[in-house]
């Protein structure tokens, strides 16, 4: 595919079809292209684990029953509350969730729900860690993969979606996947094919350039 229809091609998908898997061939031909992401030294912090199959129907049921059960996420990467954001990032947030919450309705947010305590209905997802030694150098390289991950999925057409809920509960994914200790879940990524749901018609909307661009081209003035 042309770069520019890889980058617009992806998208965060939140409907699966259940029913079209993932080869590994194509996992492993993905993660291949994404290993050429740039880190700090050559480093390359990260370890890859992906959940497929009967392993993967154990975390989803996992997590389903937490969930319903209102279990407190409990992510090895802290989070904040909203209410700590930055401005510009609960702006953004707040006006995607009252469009999402337009368009869907009051049934289909109820769907949206259902979906993420089953995942997603993906036929995979794919599990990142770094060693627990970590620094914030290395998350900025776990960014980059991730997002390498996401752009050589779209060239083959596979959709995905980073999302906190598929890391929310650490614990049975470690005991599960058989993820060490000394590694930090960094984050999971949904794989798979979109289904015809109405949620995948959703399209978020970017802030414009000047909302968080700054060019200069000034130069600073000379001090004696």
């Amino acid at each position: 595919m042309e770069f520019n229809d890889v980058i617009n091609n992806r998208k965060s998908i939140r409907s699966f079809d259940p029913h079209k898997t993932v080869s590994d061939e194509l996992i492993k031909k993905i993660i291949t292209s994404a290993q050429r992401t740039p880190s700090w030294t050559n480093s390359q912090p990260w370890r890859v684990y992906v959940a497929t199959g009967e392993t993967l129907a154990s975390i989803k049921s996992d997590h389903h029953e937490r969930t319903q059960n209102k279990v407190k996420g409990n992510s090895d990467l802290a989070v904040i509350h909203r209410a700590d954001w930055g401005q510009m990032m609960a702006e953004n947030s707040r006006v995607w969730n009252t469009e999402i919450s337009d368009y869907l309705g009051e049934a289909g947010l109820a769907a949206f729900s259902d979906l993420q305590m089953h995942l997603f209905n993906a036929p995979a997802v794919i599990y990142l860690t770094v060693e627990r030694k970590v620094s914030p150098w290395m998350i900025y390289d776990m960014g980059a993969f991730s997002q390498s991950i996401l752009l050589a999925a779209s060239n083959e057409q596979v959709d995905t979606i980073p999302a906190y809920e598929t890391a929310k509960y650490p614990d049975a994914i470690r005991k599960i996947v058989g993820i060490p200790d000394n590694e930090v879940i960094i984050g999971g990524i949904a794989m798979g094919y979109r289904s015809e749901g109405k949620i995948n018609q959703f399209h978020a909307k970017r802030s414009p350039l000047d909302h968080f661009l700054t060019i200069k081209h000034k130069k600073r003035p000379r001090i004696n």
